[in-house]
């Protein structure tokens, strides 16, 4: 493919096409119109960015399909989709579209933006292209405290101007998350604050090095989780944060993150929630008000962080939004820890929660002539169909279709056809199970920090009846409710069609998580009862139960073995291994996000919770925190 002096696209070799350009400068802002003239495509568009999703858009429409950041689906010969083509002017009804990479999770992007390289900035250049052909216009990542060292801060910072610069000339906005007080800094991140006393001095120490010659857009400041500062304190740190940064990177916004919780405060005779303190700093700071894992703004959270729904971040956000605050809306795509990707389940449930929050968001607003000004999706990790979450997201926030099956059937296009309805129905089922349910919290894992954190009365994932719990109590009726639940559940999910979906490898990936997904919950109903039978006294049918989870687990072993030989990240076994010198990892976690996965560590737990209760083994279950 290239381009031409005169502005033509040439797409060579069977099924060839040309693409025209033209520019528009009548369009709206990174808008596009894809229409036929003569028999070739023609893009018209004001501006680089429009040029560019129209030209995406016209590669669409041939066949192309631009899922994963490293791996694009190329059609053997493009045939073009006249449906596609509908001369209609696009233009984004968000203005801010993009990804917030958390890099401080052993993920691609962190491979990608923080482990300085050639073949780190080639990965990157492809993740921001990859962001650009899905509709997006902003790029964000979090910056690690392994910068402090003098020679890891001098590989990175020509490493990190190189990828602002890149991001700039394709038209991508950059910014760069922070962390304020040491004191909540759980997973390394570069924060600016270790101690209470001389707080301007420590910022005035730290901010230089990621603001000197790095024309970040966006700095954006977070708060950490669980544990908090005294309200004044945080609110004179955050204000002096604002003040240097004006001084040091005066192009720069400065956002601030409002975290999910229950840790509440009282200040100005308000009871609020620890995070909402930003509203009383300088109002020149944007919100990003966020939501986790696929929790919405208007249904259940099932108690994820110790709330059962997020209504207090949606009346912020409609209040910055009818104030004409411009906040930004930061939902998840993923969650990794404990709950999605890592177990592994394949949740398409995701897609149609962020389309939820969008459709909700402009539908019940009390501002409904002021649109949702920017949305920033927390981004970890793309295996296991999680690239899906991601596409569809970003789309969904450039143009928000009637309904979000929509956006699968873009996403899938020819290739995937027969997947679009199994995924769509997959995903309506755990919506209603997992999601309204709550049944979500037996399907997740749960490590060793979970469990100690439970006693501390610090939770973030939702919480669940343990096998202890049943033990302690004796009482076998507490979880026969979620266990009913589970069967339908099971049931439902078993008589899902995925067996002719295609044959290429997006059709495996597919099939390997909804198969995943079938193991996983038949594996939670055998140890459950198992528990409940050994707890009546009934222990045959404790052993048989037992013996069921075991036999899912060796199923899912399988399972995991196929679909970690076949990953879209080409870089060996760095996401499913432990760090090493050839797989370096500066994250608190000292493996890939998939180790988990691979290992299937929570499934290996909960057998050996089991296995002890029943006396079947004495070997302790291991943490699955670190390796």
């Amino acid at each position: 493919m290239a381009l031409t002096p005169d502005r033509r696209i040439t797409l060579d070799g069977p099924g060839a096409f040309d693409i025209d350009l033209v520019t528009d400068a009548s369009m709206p802002a990174e808008g596009y119109r894809l229409s036929i003239e003569s028999e070739r495509l023609q893009v018209r568009a004001p501006d680089a960015l429009g040029a560019q999703y129209g030209t995406a858009a016209a590669l669409e429409a041939l066949g192309f399909r631009f899922r994963h950041p490293f791996d694009t689906f190329v059609p053997v010969t493009p045939e073009l989709d006249r449906s596609m083509i509908d001369g209609e002017i696009h233009a984004p009804e968000t203005r801010v579209r993009g990804l917030h990479l958390h890099t401080l999770h052993p993920i691609e992007s962190y491979y990608a933006f923080w482990e300085p390289s050639p073949g780190s900035t080639n990965d990157a250049h492809r993740i921001i292209d990859w962001i650009v052909k899905n509709r997006g216009n902003y790029v964000q990542w979090v910056a690690l405290d392994d910068i402090l060292e003098s020679s890891r801060y001098a590989a990175w910072k020509p490493f990190t101007r190189e990828l602002i610069d890149y991001a700039h000339a394709r038209g991508v906005r950059t910014g760069l998350n922070m962390q304020l007080f040491g004191m909540s800094n759980l997973q390394l991140a570069y924060d600016l604050v270790d101690s209470e006393s001389g707080v301007a001095d420590q910022i005035a120490a730290r901010l230089p090095a990621i603001t000197k010659d790095l024309p970040f857009d966006v700095y954006d400041l977070s708060f950490g989780e669980f544990f908090g500062a005294d309200p004044s304190l945080f609110i004179a740190a955050v204000n002096e944060v604002h003040r240097q940064l004006a001084v040091l990177a005066p192009q720069a916004e400065m956002h601030a993150i409002i975290h999910v919780g229950n840790n509440r405060v009282s200040y100005m005779g308000e009871d609020l929630l620890y995070y909402f303190l930003v509203k009383y700093a300088d109002p020149d700071i944007v919100s990003d008000v966020h939501s986790t894992m696929f929790y919405t703004l208007f249904e259940t959270t099932s108690g994820a962080y110790n709330l059962y729904d997020f209504h207090e971040h949606r009346d912020y956000l409609y209040e910055l939004q009818c104030a004409g605050r411009r906040p930004a809306y930061h939902p998840e795509t993923a969650y990794w820890y404990a709950f999605d990707d890592s177990i592994p389940q394949l949740l398409p449930l995701y897609v149609g929660n962020r389309w939820r929050d969008l459709a909700g968001l402009r539908a019940m607003s009390p501002c409904p002539e002021i649109p949702l000004d920017n949305q920033l999706l927390f981004s970890s990790g793309w295996e296991w169909g999680y690239w899906l979450n991601d596409v569809t997201a970003l789309r969904a926030s450039y143009e928000l279709p009637a309904l979000p099956g929509e956006l699968v059937v873009s996403a899938f296009g020819h290739d995937l056809v027969r997947a679009t309805q199994p995924v769509l129905d997959l995903a309506d089922l755990q919506h209603r199970y997992l999601h309204l349910l709550s049944l979500m919290p037996y399907i997740a894992g749960r490590d060793v920090a979970i469990d100690l954190g439970r006693q501390l009365g610090i939770v973030s994932q939702p919480d669940r009846i343990t096998f202890q719990d049943i033990v302690s109590s004796g009482d076998t009726s507490v979880v026969k409710a979620p266990l009913f639940m589970l069967r339908q559940y099971r049931d439902e999910l078993d008589a899902i069609e995925f067996s002719d979906i295609g044959d290429d490898r997006w059709a495996d990936e597919l099939r390997d998580g909804y198969e995943i997904d079938r193991l996983r919950v038949q594996f939670v109903i055998a140890t459950y009862e198992a528990v409940i039978a050994h707890v009546e006294g009934d222990e045959a049918t404790a052993r048989v139960r037992d013996e069921e989870a075991r036999g899912a687990l060796a199923a899912a072993k399988v399972v995991v073995t196929r679909r970690h030989a076949a990953l879209h990240d080409t870089h060996h076994r760095r996401l499913v291994d432990k760090s090493s010198d050839e797989n370096p990892n500066r994250t608190f976690y000292q493996y890939g996000y998939l180790y988990n996965a691979d290992t299937l560590c929570f499934w290996q737990r909960e057998l050996l919770q089991v296995e002890g209760i029943l006396g079947r083994t004495s070997v302790a279950p291991p943490g699955c925190l670190l390796p």
